[in-house]
């Protein structure tokens, strides 16, 4: 990670990160599966001697952190937000960590602000470099509607002009805005049903849903109904409607089908935690700026 934050050439740079992502990953799942009893080597003690571990160096840290003066907004894992901390004293923190605790810190993300829900893992803030760094935002996914997708987009965007704390009252009053105005055309049914469809590739066969039948699988069964080839492989679209399967192939459906109240807990679950963190809910902007 370091080598990559370092590292000019943006080729072996992408190599890096490659590199220290699978390590992660490795070394995650490689914690993970000694708590699991399915595992041939099922060791709990491992399992909890690592979080143990984990819990005594980011509390030491902390410790330390609050004896030089340097407030610490939030914590989770492995790391620590510091509220603009002097370049010495954390010189002096990350030193003292590798001299007394023997592990290496380092500076990962600078913010020209950050704002926390109060959630676990559950903040949004702008970085130094201007980007977007969102916990929270779930929209994003390929099989997401374009409708949500760029609701999501454009709360990025706002989120991107409130280079400082002073701009982000604005830039929250804007979104609210925004999110009303998809919530509005939701209702309205205003949207048209290409950007209402989630698209999902189908891995199995047909007749091998046999107790459990997901959404796509639904409206691929429909789409066979009606004569249509379905194979392994096909992406299908659906949409979501009132009544009869909840779901209906895009081929099959109706607008006036289309049902709104499952489309707003989709902007719901995309923007609920990153509403919350900046100190509003989902609800108060649905009933909050009716009223006005």
């Amino acid at each position: 990670k370091r080598l990559a934050k370092r590292e000019p050439d943006p080729l072996k740079r992408s190599q890096y990160n490659v590199v220290q992502s699978a390590l992660k990953v490795f070394i995650n799942a490689s914690y993970g599966v000694f708590g699991a009893e399915t595992f041939p080597l099922y060791c709990p003690p491992v399992a909890e001697a690592t979080t143990a571990l984990g819990r005594y160096l980011l509390t030491h840290t902390l410790k330390k952190a609050h004896e030089l003066g340097l407030p610490v907004l939030y914590g989770d894992t492995d790391s620590l937000f510091l509220w603009n901390p002097p370049r010495e004293k954390l010189e002096e923190l990350i030193n003292w960590v590798s001299r007394e605790l023997q592990v290496d810190l380092d500076v990962d993300k600078e913010y020209r602000w950050v704002a926390f829900s109060g959630r676990k893992k559950n903040y949004v803030g702008i970085l130094e470099d201007g980007r977007v760094d969102a916990k929270g935002i779930v929209g994003k996914k390929r099989n997401t509607p374009e409708f949500i997708k760029r609701l999501v987009m454009e709360a990025i965007d706002l989120l991107k002009k409130a280079d400082s704390v002073e701009h982000l009252d604005e830039a929250v009053n804007e979104l609210k805005k925004v999110t009303l105005s998809y919530y509005e055309k939701l209702k309205r049914r205003e949207v048209p049903l290409d950007d209402l469809v989630f698209k999902v590739t189908l891995t199995k066969p047909l007749s091998s849903y046999v107790k459990n039948t997901p959404q796509h699988v639904k409206a691929a069964k429909q789409l066979q109904r009606m004569g249509r080839r379905v194979e392994v492989g096909d992406v299908i679209c659906f949409v979501k409607v009132r009544g009869g399967d909840g779901v209906k192939a895009v081929q099959l459906a109706r607008i006036d089908e289309v049902d709104p109240d499952k489309y707003v807990e989709h902007i719901k679950t995309a923007l609920e935690q990153v509403l919350e963190a900046l100190g509003t809910s989902f609800e108060e902007v649905i009933t909050g700026m009716q009223l006005l």
